[in-house]
């Protein structure tokens, strides 16, 4: 229970959400958290031609200097922030189009989560929070991965 206060503190600073439509394998986060009613989000729903840089402007112009926190879902996480996906890059490309000082908060289940770190190439994007979902708890990990006021 500590962990979930901890992560609704940290979401508690923020106006805006970008939320994901969970696939049978990741982590249905809604299920974890509670956004705020009224705080406007923008659900990525996944398809194949959905292009992650129009995807990004749309959202930077829905939110313009709101603060925002963006939820991704990864086939696999690490404590460091090290996020991989599906193996297409699309959250890459998308997360390396929005504003650097936007949250990252990753979610996945104990078997997709290392303490060890993962193989990190020059073009992942790495999360800020790495949330872990086992049964009714939440293990949340700051992963100090991007320095997110610098940038």
């Amino acid at each position: 229970m500590a962990q979930e206060v901890k992560i609704a503190v940290v979401l508690s600073a923020y106006g805006a959400f970008v939320t994901y439509v969970p696939l049978k394998t990741e982590v249905p986060f809604l299920d974890y958290i509670s956004l705020p009613k009224q705080a406007p989000t923008h659900t990525v729903t996944p398809r194949a031609s959905l292009n992650p840089e129009e995807e990004a402007k749309a959202v930077r112009v829905a939110f313009k200097d709101t603060p925002v926190v963006v939820f991704v879902p990864g086939r696999a996480f690490d404590a460091l922030g090290t996020r991989h996906g599906r193996g297409g890059g699309w959250y890459d490309r998308f997360l390396g189009y929005l504003p650097k000082n936007w949250l990252r908060v990753g979610f996945c289940y104990p078997s997709q989560f290392s303490e060890a770190p993962l193989l990190r190439q020059p073009w992942d994007q790495p999360v800020d929070y790495v949330c872990v979902s086992e049964g009714e708890q939440l293990f949340v990990y700051e992963t100090h991965a991007r320095d997110i006021l610098k940038s």
